[in-house]
Protein backbone atom coordinates (compact mmCIF):
# COMPACT_ATOMS: atom_id res chain seq x y z
CA UNK A 1 0.00 0.00 0.00
CA UNK A 2 1.46 3.43 -0.68
CA UNK A 3 1.71 6.33 1.47
CA UNK A 4 0.67 9.17 -1.28
CA UNK A 5 -1.82 11.63 0.13
CA UNK A 6 -3.28 13.23 -3.03
CA UNK A 7 -6.24 15.21 -3.58
CA UNK A 8 -8.97 14.75 -6.18
CA UNK A 9 -11.67 16.40 -7.18
CA UNK A 10 -14.72 14.10 -8.59
CA UNK A 11 -18.41 14.80 -8.64
CA UNK A 12 -17.62 18.81 -7.03
CA UNK A 13 -16.21 17.47 -3.69
CA UNK A 14 -12.92 16.75 -2.94
CA UNK A 15 -11.93 13.35 -1.71
CA UNK A 16 -8.19 12.07 -0.35
CA UNK A 17 -6.38 8.85 -2.07
CA UNK A 18 -6.66 5.84 0.38
CA UNK A 19 -5.08 4.20 -2.36
CA UNK A 20 -4.12 3.48 -5.99
CA UNK A 21 -4.40 -0.10 -7.12
CA UNK A 22 -4.34 -1.91 -10.92
CA UNK A 23 -7.71 -3.06 -11.90
CA UNK A 24 -6.31 -6.31 -13.51
CA UNK A 25 -5.10 -7.35 -9.35
CA UNK A 26 -7.87 -7.09 -7.59
CA UNK A 27 -10.13 -9.99 -8.06
CA UNK A 28 -13.78 -7.99 -8.95
CA UNK A 29 -15.77 -9.54 -6.59
CA UNK A 30 -13.30 -8.66 -3.66
CA UNK A 31 -13.61 -4.57 -4.92
CA UNK A 32 -16.17 -3.70 -2.13
CA UNK A 33 -14.32 -5.88 0.13
CA UNK A 34 -11.75 -3.45 0.33
CA UNK A 35 -13.45 -0.64 0.09
CA UNK A 36 -15.22 -1.46 3.73
CA UNK A 37 -11.67 -2.90 5.09
CA UNK A 38 -10.19 0.76 3.72
CA UNK A 39 -13.16 2.73 4.90
CA UNK A 40 -13.53 4.22 1.67
CA UNK A 41 -16.30 6.27 0.34
CA UNK A 42 -16.31 5.84 -3.10
CA UNK A 43 -13.64 3.88 -5.77
CA UNK A 44 -13.56 5.31 -9.43
CA UNK A 45 -11.67 4.01 -12.10
CA UNK A 46 -8.95 5.78 -13.64
CA UNK A 47 -6.71 5.03 -17.38
CA UNK A 48 -3.61 6.14 -17.79
CA UNK A 49 -2.14 6.84 -21.50
CA UNK A 50 -0.52 3.40 -22.42
CA UNK A 51 -4.17 1.50 -21.44
CA UNK A 52 -3.45 0.40 -18.04
CA UNK A 53 -6.38 0.82 -15.39
CA UNK A 54 -6.37 2.06 -11.73
CA UNK A 55 -9.01 1.63 -9.40
CA UNK A 56 -8.70 4.70 -7.02
CA UNK A 57 -10.23 4.36 -3.63
CA UNK A 58 -10.87 7.61 -1.71
CA UNK A 59 -12.37 9.46 1.14
CA UNK A 60 -14.67 12.22 1.00
CA UNK A 61 -13.20 15.27 3.21
CA UNK A 62 -16.17 16.54 4.73
CA UNK A 63 -16.60 20.48 5.54
CA UNK A 64 -15.89 21.13 9.14
CA UNK A 65 -17.92 23.76 10.71
CA UNK A 66 -16.30 25.76 13.73
CA UNK A 67 -18.77 24.80 16.61
CA UNK A 68 -17.00 26.93 19.54
CA UNK A 69 -13.80 27.97 19.64
CA UNK A 70 -11.66 27.46 22.95
CA UNK A 71 -8.79 27.98 24.38
CA UNK A 72 -7.15 25.61 26.29
CA UNK A 73 -3.31 26.22 28.43
CA UNK A 74 -1.56 23.90 30.27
Amino acid sequence: MSICKELIKYQDKLYLLHDKVKEKHIKPEKINDLKLLWGCDVIIKQQNPIGDVYLLFLNEIQEADIIEESIISF
